[in-house]
């Protein structure tokens, strides 16, 4: 039986956000680094492939590290062929999900070349390509319009900031739940869902999906 501990540490999540300035590890200032670290190996470990071979910015707050934590972040990342770019960066413009008064600030385009998979969430101020699928469990968050070159089956939320034209592209639609702006839709009753390409977009106060 898991301690509580080994509980807290399996069920915590790094956050990731795909930015204008690029891929950015957000490290809470709460909790020991050395905590972190564990949770961010568990993690990619976890995503092995996800991640691999690029390079991110990292975002400390206000958290000084010392040699050994620096050292300790490094080991962690080249493990999964992975390094740092930069600490901190600056003009770092965060979204609340939840408020969708906000408007929409377009950041530019992400591209995602792997499959979204179960436990995964990722997040970007823009628009968002995911060259393959989005899987049940997973889940992509975007202030822009998203694009998925495969099967959408987990939890897609366009418009962020509460964007009304923001849209939601697939080439197979069964999803979790689609989300745009301040909008929710159902996972349609159909088990397949929709065959693509496919749109969802707002029209009047609902959530329309149609052939492209």
């Amino acid at each position: 039986m898991l301690s509580p501990a080994s509980k807290s540490l399996r069920d915590e999540q790094l956050v990731f956000k795909g930015l204008k300035q690029g891929l950015t590890l957000f490290i809470p200032e709460k909790d020991s680094f050395l905590h972190w670290l564990e949770v961010l190996d568990r993690q990619l470990n976890q995503a092995r492939g996800f991640f691999q071979g690029g390079t991110i910015l990292v975002e400390l707050g206000a958290r000084k590290l010392a040699p050994g934590e620096m050292a300790g972040l490094k080991r962690v990342l080249a493990k999964y062929r992975m390094r740092i770019k930069a600490f901190n960066p600056l003009e770092i413009k965060r979204f609340d999900s939840s408020s969708p008064e906000q408007p929409s600030v377009p950041c530019g385009v992400l591209l995602v070349k792997q499959t979204v998979r179960s436990g995964q969430r990722l997040e970007h101020e823009g628009d968002l390509v995911v060259k393959g699928d989005l899987n049940p469990g997973g889940e992509i968050v975007a202030t822009g319009d998203i694009i998925v070159l495969g099967a959408l089956r987990g939890i897609a939320h366009a418009g962020a900031r509460g964007n009304r034209q923001a849209e939601i592209v697939a080439f197979t639609l069964a999803p979790v739940q689609l989300r745009i702006a301040h909008l929710i839709s159902r996972a349609p009753e159909e088990r397949k869902g929709r065959q693509g390409p496919v749109v969802a977009s707002i029209k009047g106060e609902k959530i329309v999906v149609e052939r492209l």
